[in-house]
């Protein structure tokens, strides 16, 4: 999704001065949309979470470390999914976040999630068997990246059970073609 360390810009062009949706449903494609129109990505040391909602938004283009060139919808088939993460490296997705905030650690996999997407995330791997304590038993599951800091989940990260499109985590599944730029070297 960019350089190592790059973040998404999420600041919306109708209100310059204050991010996207915030925690109210902003998702990758619109930020997408705006970084290709701004120019580009800042750095996460030069843009860190803050996890403060609707926040003034401090994009300075001249600390762009990375352009977007374009950005693709992936198919919501899973096997499709997966194999576009392993030929092209971590994938935007969206999620229903409801479950993920009181995760500490194995494989969610609960039994009734709403697949209204409310969280943006990135999908880095997946794995055959983890673990999952509401089903008792070992299942499939995906690695995601959260934003929310290495305090949360698992080191940041989280596990959610793949093969059924749990929380919507299958439902909009997107990349990017970024460019790393020469000042960000």
């Amino acid at each position: 999704m960019g350089p190592k360390g790059c973040v998404i810009l999420q600041c919306d062009p109708e209100e310059p001065g204050s991010c996207d949706s915030g925690c109210n449903g902003g998702l990758m494609n619109s930020a997408f949309e705006y970084t290709l129109k701004a120019g580009g990505l800042m750095r996460e040391e030069d843009y860190p979470y803050t996890g403060t909602d609707r926040a003034t938004c401090k994009f300075d283009k001249s600390k762009i470390a990375a352009s977007v060139s374009n950005f693709s919808v992936i198919s919501l088939d899973e096997d499709q999914i997966a194999a576009n993460l392993v030929k092209n490296g971590p994938l935007a997705v969206a999620i229903n976040a409801v479950f993920m905030q009181t995760y500490v650690g194995g494989v969610s996999c609960p039994y009734i999630c709403s697949k209204r997407l409310d969280h943006g995330v990135l999908l880095v791997g997946y794995g055959s068997a983890g673990y999952a304590p509401v089903r008792m038993k070992e299942k499939p599951y995906w690695i995601i990246k959260n934003s929310w800091g290495e305090n949360w989940g698992e080191n940041g990260f989280y596990k959610i059970c793949r093969g059924r499109n749990i929380c919507g985590v299958d439902s909009m599944v997107s990349t990017v073609a970024a460019v790393q730029t020469a000042t960000s070297q």
